[in-house]
């Protein structure tokens, strides 16, 4: 059990239930028809961002459903909520989803909807990947998805990533925001919305290479990578699928409004307390990449992502690549 907590933690860090089908119609409609409650956790940052209109304003979903939203900073305590299985909703990193869905938990993807935050940055005279051999790069997540992320994309542009650069490892991205605040450090590769708000106090620096671009051309998928997803537990699909699908739908309205209304999204952001202000979180929206995409329609990249991780590290997915029921397409 600890080593897998170990790993729960080390996966939800970056950026950081079942129930048998109902045998008639009749008994599907009654059980439609109960009363529910639907508990969704999201962290903070990205993740919840991508929902904040839902946490606002709480859309109805359906008859005799409510619905709760909460959102955590801390790692620790995310992890004991999926562990506890206490939520029926959570956005998590997707290769946890794969991990979660590996080890039985019931739970489904639903849908991706954050597509890659990292960014190279910093005041370096770097146009290309070419340019940082030889250079010194801080980071996050020593082994995790950062880290393979960034290391597949270094090989794929003909670069050894143990040999042509130096990585160095910060535990988070308030440590790393820190370093490069003050000037220790002259490339970071760092997540938004994290990065916005470094930019903000180092006036001498730019973004240098889009993580998510690179992505896009290296896998020639025309989508970037899958970096969080929505998680739904089965529960909640046997029993109440209609109530699953109105909350999708006010899912994708929230996160198509975010896009359009960045200077909302700031204030509804900000009214979280969550430590990060209006004019930070607007001016981060476009470097999010928050998007909507169907369990059916990112699968093809989903499964991309996952195999590259496993490929670095099987652990990252629970030790073994996803079959087609870990996707939710009705």
């Amino acid at each position: 059990m600890k080593k897998i907590i170990s790993l729960m933690l080390s996966l939800i860090m970056v950026l950081v239930l079942t129930v048998g089908c109902t045998n008639s119609n009749e008994e599907a409609k009654k059980e439609e028809s109960t009363p529910s409650n639907i508990k969704v956790v999201t962290p903070a940052g990205t993740p919840t961002l991508s929902m904040i209109k839902m946490f606002k304003e709480n859309p109805h979903i359906g008859d005799n459903i409510s619905v709760s939203y909460e959102s955590v900073k801390s790692t620790d305590l995310l992890t004991s909520k999926i562990l506890s299985k206490e939520a029926d909703i959570f956005i998590v990193p997707t290769n946890l989803a794969a991990n979660l869905y590996n080890k039985n938990s019931g739970y489904k993807i639903a849908t991706s909807t954050v597509w890659g935050t990292f960014y190279l940055v910093g005041n370096e005279k770097v146009s290309n990947w070419d340019d940082l051999k030889g250079k010194e790069i801080d980071m996050i997540g020593r082994g995790l998805t950062p880290d393979a992320i960034f290391r597949y994309l270094l090989i794929q542009n003909n670069i050894d990533p143990d040999k042509d650069v130096k990585l160095n490892y910060f535990g988070g991205a308030s440590e790393l925001a820190t370093n490069f605040i003050s000037g220790k450090s002259d490339l970071s590769l760092m997540p938004e919305p994290m990065l916005t708000k470094a930019l903000t106090k180092r006036s001498d620096s730019r973004v240098l290479i889009d993580l998510q671009k690179d992505w896009e051309k290296a896998t020639k998928l025309n989508s970037s990578y899958p970096q969080a997803s929505l998680i739904v537990s089965e529960e909640l699909i046997n029993n109440h699928p209609d109530a699953v699908k109105s909350f999708l739908g006010e899912y994708k309205k929230s996160v198509n409004w975010v896009n359009q209304n960045p200077s909302e999204a700031g204030e509804y952001y900000e009214e979280l307390n969550m430590g990060l202000t209006k004019m930070i979180v607007e001016k981060s929206i476009k470097r999010c990449n928050i998007e909507y995409v169907s369990a059916k329609d990112a699968k093809e990249s989903i499964d991309k992502y996952l195999n590259v991780l496993f490929e670095y590290n099987s652990k990252l997915v629970g030790g073994k690549l996803v079959d087609e029921d870990f996707y939710f397409t009705k």
